[in-house]
């Protein structure tokens, strides 16, 4: 029977994208354990789903000198459970995970949720490609979410390289329901005809949210409103932007929400204009609510949406692209109908039973 720990940063990215693999690894008879930093939020809600949690104090900075007692802490207890594979995430984690893994001699799997080097990024993130190159060398397996980081991870030395289509939504969880349709109309008392633009994720710079709310104050239509899902550092200015435009009416900021599904569902437009993105989630749950989607063209949206098949992909920070592909769905109802259809069946390839699947046959190999 394989002994398998799971090594993340925070306890947060077990909660949010891992427990469904968890469970089908212990459904397959594995022994897992899990090891990561306590945020204070997930811990228990982890636990129970039957899952055991061992803390260990990573901090999120590779330069933080706590990460040593991290270090120390993860190989004692790799030693303890007689752990023979190691499942690692999220870059320090994924770090620290790959080392004391190879040290303790045990089958290494890693996967990049996103690498910090990327097309377009700033020319200071290529030391993080230097850094995944070297750690490769400790990497049994390298596991990548898009097509832009499996070409990359092809170059690296671990000894077997993967893509797999994210880590799986539950397309019968994210799936159309009308009976959500006037569910943001009831809460903000908006008119019947109103066209609804929903964003999900933090209010940080990487999710570039300013832009559609400026590409809004462009338009100038009164029938649009938009809503964006999220905590984060960028909300007072996110605010104060909103108030300067004078979109006080038409433009909310929603804070943390649980009710993802509805909102999806009440929604007329998905947009993500980030940065940088790995593949996401938020994304892959508006396709399967039937959403037409305007984004940015980089890496993991392009793997997600065909371009005027199932949305609009605009240059990242071109407001005029982002003005164009909103009027262009406003204006026509039955595009974003049919960009919502291709959506749904689109991105069934990405349903966490078929993700599942695959990934069971990587970590059994």
């Amino acid at each position: 029977m394989k002994r398998i720990l799971i090594v993340c940063t925070t306890d947060s990215m077990i909660w949010n994208f891992l427990v469904p693999h968890i469970i089908e690894m212990k459904r397959r008879g594995y022994y897992v354990e899990c090891a990561s930093s306590m945020t204070g939020f997930y811990y228990k809600d982890i636990e129970n789903h039957g899952i055991i949690m061992n803390e260990i104090p990573f901090v999120r900075s590779p330069y933080n000198l706590k990460n040593i007692k991290a270090c120390m802490m993860l190989y004692r207890l790799i030693k303890e459970r007689k752990i023979d594979t190691i499942f690692c995430h999220e870059p320090v984690g994924g770090a620290v995970g790959r080392l004391v893994g190879h040290w303790c001699g045990c089958k290494v799997i890693y996967m990049a949720h996103g690498f910090h080097f990327f097309r377009g990024a700033p020319r200071s993130n290529i030391v993080y490609y230097w850094v995944e190159k070297i750690l490769s060398y400790y990497t049994d397996t390298l596991i990548t979410i898009n097509k832009e980081d499996y070409k990359a991870g092809l170059k690296f030395n671990s000894k077997k390289c993967y893509k797999l289509n994210g880590i799986g939504i539950n397309t019968d969880k994210f799936t159309e329901n009308n009976a959500f349709k006037m569910y943001l109309n009831d809460e903000f008392k908006l008119p019947e005809n109103a066209v609804k633009i929903l964003s999900v994720g933090e209010l940080i710079t990487r999710k570039n949210h300013k832009i559609i709310i400026e590409a809004l104050a462009k338009i100038n239509n009164p029938r649009i409103y938009y809503f964006i899902a999220g905590e984060g550092d960028l909300q007072e200015e996110l605010f104060k932007t909103i108030h300067a435009l004078k979109l006080d009416k038409k433009v909310f900021l929603l804070g943390y929400r649980t009710d993802i599904k509805e909102l999806c569902n009440s929604s007329d437009i998905f947009a993500l204009p980030s940065v940088h993105e790995g593949l996401s989630v938020a994304l892959m749950e508006a396709m399967g609510c039937k959403k037409a989607v305007v984004a940015s063209k980089i890496r993991g949206n392009v793997d997600l949406i065909r371009d005027n098949k199932g949305g609009y992909l605009c240059s990242t920070f071109n407001i005029s692209e982002y003005v164009e592909a909103i009027k262009l769905l406003v204006d026509s109802p039955n595009r974003i109908e049919q960009f919502g259809i291709y959506n749904k069946d689109y991105v069934k390839k990405f349903d966490i039973d078929v993700i599942n699947k695959k990934l069971m046959e990587i970590i059994e190999e």
